[in-house]
């Protein structure tokens, strides 16, 4: 018998990331998205640290249906930055409704260029992940995952469209712009997730 799992996010470039990560994991593992179960999508106040906001996100869709709830929320640290989040409200100069996928994606790709550009064009990076796993009688799981990157100014291919960032930086790991990996490669960048999702799913079997 299957796992399943709801996951609290419309992000589809996240989803398709989990369930390749999760299949990986273990094949019973079934991932469902919020239109899976014709689920409205809450929106949730961020206003705590990482793993407060992606408490708050599962919480919101506990008992939505009977199923365990995976969020995550996520920030990207810049040496000499410090951690940034929600870098939509910032870089966007008007409500995120009356802009077009494409618009948006372009103006993270600025906004992101422009921080490099602070420190001559490449700086010391690392995405931060927080995950946390909400099980039906409100018991929570916690995992972390942090990934070493450069980020840069220079565009070095196309993105997914929800993670423009991966078309600037290079990854630590692999020593490799992000949007020039193989299917391989991007396996080995975003193994601390997948162990971060391995442990959490180890704690509910």
């Amino acid at each position: 018998m299957g796992l399943e799992i709801l996951l609290a996010t419309n992000n589809q470039g996240k989803v398709e990331r989990y369930r390749r990560l999760a299949k990986q994991i273990n094949p019973a593992i079934i991932l469902h998205t919020l239109k899976d179960f014709n689920v409205d999508a809450v929106e949730v106040k961020e206003d705590g640290n990482l793993d407060e906001n992606a408490k708050k996100k599962a919480q919101a869709y506990l008992g939505k249906t009977s199923l365990p709830v995976l969020a995550n929320d996520a920030g990207f640290f810049v040496e000499g930055e410090g951690l940034i989040k929600n870098p939509k409200r910032i870089a966007l100069n008007s409500d995120e409704n009356n802009l077009s996928k494409e618009q948006i994606y372009q103006s993270l790709i600025h906004y992101w260029q422009n921080i490099a550009k602070k420190s001559g064009g490449a700086v010391d990076a690392a995405w931060i992940d927080e995950f946390v796993l909400c099980m039906p009688d409100g018991n929570a799981y916690t995992e972390g995952a942090r990934r070493e990157v450069i980020l840069t100014d220079k565009v070095f291919g196309e993105s997914h469209v929800q993670f423009p960032m991966r078309a600037l930086y290079i990854s630590k790991t692999t020593n490799k712009p992000a949007a020039s990996h193989t299917k391989e490669e991007e396996l080995l960048e975003v193994a601390p997730i997948k162990d971060a999702l391995a442990k959490l799913f180890e704690k509910i079997k």
